[in-house]
């Protein structure tokens, strides 16, 4: 297991659970949003086959509109 921190939230997955597998498991939709990890944008055709590791800090962007 590993400790990673999402939008500040700490939680505990497998080593070998890709970022595309850690938002199923949040329940978070994946449209509409970003994702960073360590401050470095992934994008979204590399959700699948990213890893993390241990101490790794995800940060979820939402788009939202406005005008």
């Amino acid at each position: 297991m590993i400790n990673i921190k999402v939008n500040s939230t700490p939680h505990q997955f497998h080593k070998e659970d890709a970022l595309e597998h850690i938002l199923k498991k949040l329940e978070i939709p994946t449209n509409g949003i970003a994702l960073a990890v360590n401050q470095n944008i992934i994008s979204k055709t590399d959700w699948r086959t990213t890893t993390l590791n241990d101490g790794d800090q995800v940060l979820i962007i939402k788009a939202t509109q406005g005008g």
